[in-house]
């Protein structure tokens, strides 16, 4: 019987893609994660229960899939390569794959089917987008633990007052309690990317900042606002038409010098309330 090749040794994995004729993709992300630790921190940090459902972005060859499996009910697995497709398909039974790119996945009905977790090495490049897109589900899971390059992650457990505050960590916010639980070394990849990573825990707010009717105001408004960041905040609403802006930001509790990254979410919530 064929031993699978182990995914956290570097000499196997490189012997595997070259079996598979494969050559990591940039534009996907194809940075494999071969540290049994780091792995290990992601899969606990879900804190995965035997009767909850998990959601896997971008499994690639499988090394987080084979941590994941034993511990859920069950697993759903997105996948855009058709190489990794395959590859996973032969090596794991009992978990289900969408061949797909996330981005055109209807993630609300999975999440409204039972999904409640979420696991994944998200792709870099889209990585701050379904974050996002995630967080503005209407059945949007309890945990995420994610790894995504350092500077993103940065910015979504930035605080007010920091120059990486800003539209990711307050749009998350709204809905997600974020935390940065691990760096991790370009080393622990294969290809090493040219960046630092890092484990990232975004846990669900048992009641949301903001509803659903109001959310569309509050996301236009922080959109606009921080792309004209360096600006006082009483301008940039003078020049978005805003009145009376003086006695608005006073009620928010708001002043006219401010500039948007001085304001937590809390006041710019109160601020779109009052929109």
């Amino acid at each position: 019987m064929e031993v699978n090749p182990r995914l956290t040794s570097p000499k196997e994995v490189r012997a595997l893609l070259e079996k598979l004729g494969h050559r990591p993709n940039k534009g996907l992300g194809q940075n494999f994660l071969i540290d049994a630790n780091i792995l290990d921190i992601i899969a606990n940090t879900a804190e995965i229960q035997p009767d909850e459902s998990v959601l896997e972005i971008g499994p690639g060859l499988g090394a987080l899939t084979e941590r994941i499996i034993p511990k859920a009910a069950s697993v759903t697995c997105i996948e855009k390569d058709p190489t990794m497709v395959a590859y996973l398909k032969s090596r794991f039974s009992g978990f289900s794959l969408i061949e797909s790119d996330a981005l055109d996945v209807d993630l609300d009905a999975l999440f409204a089917g039972g999904i409640s977790k979420v696991a994944a090495n998200l792709p870099y490049s889209v990585a701050s987008r379904l974050m996002v897109d995630i967080a503005e589900c209407e059945h949007r899971p309890v945990l995420m633990a994610l790894t995504i390059q350092k500077e993103v992650a940065d910015r979504l457990v930035s605080p007010p007052g920091n120059k990486r505050y800003g539209v990711l960590s307050i749009l998350t916010g709204v809905f997600y309690k974020n935390t940065r639980v691990k760096k991790i070394s370009p080393t622990c990849f294969l290809p090493p990317p040219k960046v630092w990573s890092a484990v990232v825990r975004m846990e669900c707010r048992a009641v949301s900042l903001l509803g659903s009717a109001e959310y569309p105001v509050f996301k236009n408004l922080v959109k606009s606002c921080f792309s004209q960041r360096r600006k006082q905040i009483g301008t940039i609403l003078k020049k978005l038409g805003v009145v009376p802006v003086d006695a608005l930001l006073t009620e928010a509790g708001i002043e006219h010098t401010e500039r948007p990254e001085q304001i937590e979410i809390e006041r710019w919530v109160a601020l779109a309330r009052l929109l």
